[in-house]
């Protein structure tokens, strides 16, 4: 009996260690599996944030690649637009300088007339200047100014008359209107104060580099009508146009 009874007790006491060593073992094994479940998580996370920034860099490089498309869609929008600006640019000078051609002709024909005219023609015109008070251009400078022009080019000017000068707003509202007429863009006249101002017609330019084809052109019609005319350059008038300053006029 004594040898059941202890018997009985070694399997008890073995049967408590293997239950003992089997909660151990669960334990261990919940904890491993809890350890990989966590890093089985935390790689998923992981590669769910890696997609997340593949994504943004695919839409990144496709936004760049859009971009790149539209700048070579405008390159060549503006490629073709620059060669077509430049036949049609070719064209207008080739157009302006024909009709340089054509006013220098006419100037050239209106000058020899005037010399085989003699001294009776000057005095005519002088005895015409006489007959209006008012002053401002004769009207006999007024069909010489619109004939000339009519065949030459055209551009754009800026004209100026001395303030509070009656006969050089005058003489600059006859120029204005005559000129815009004839096809050129004017801003109207405007007023300009002088502590000292100019005589007769000043052809103002930025300078020699920027100053218009047009301004020689304009100079040589002024000169031949009998006006008075000067050139200055000045660099606080804008640059690739022309001021025409309408001075002190003779009465």
């Amino acid at each position: 009996m004594e040898s059941v009874a202890a018997l009985n007790g070694w399997m008890l006491t073995a049967t408590l260690v293997f239950a003992l060593l089997t909660g151990i073992l669960v334990v261990l094994t919940v904890g491993k599996s809890k350890k990989r479940v966590r890093g089985l998580i935390d790689d998923l996370e992981n590669s769910h944030k890696r997609v997340k920034a593949l994504e943004k860099t695919a839409e990144e490089i496709r936004k760049e690649l859009l971009q790149t498309q539209q700048h070579q869609d405008i390159n060549q929008l503006k490629l073709k637009t620059s060669k077509s600006s430049a036949k049609e640019l070719t064209q207008a000078l080739l157009d302006a300088r024909k009709r340089m051609e054509i006013a220098e002709a006419a100037i050239k024909a209106h000058r020899e007339q005037e010399k085989a005219n003699g001294d009776a023609s000057e005095d005519s015109e002088y005895l015409e200047l006489e007959l209006e008070p008012e002053g401002g251009l004769s009207e006999s400078q007024r069909e010489q100014l619109i004939g000339l022009l009519d065949p030459g080019p055209k551009g754009n000017v800026d004209i100026f008359c001395v303030m509070e000068d009656e006969m050089s707003e005058m003489t600059a509202r006859q120029l204005d209107e005559i000129l815009t007429a004839d096809g050129w863009k004017t801003n109207g006249v405007a007023q300009s104060a002088f502590s000292k101002p100019p005589k007769g017609l000043v052809l103002t330019v930025n300078s020699k580099e920027t100053a218009p084809s047009y301004a020689s052109f304009l100079q040589r019609v002024f000169s031949t009508i009998g006006l008075e005319v000067s050139a200055v350059m000045d660099n606080k008038y804008r640059e690739w146009s022309l001021t025409i300053i309408v001075g002190a006029m003779d009465g």
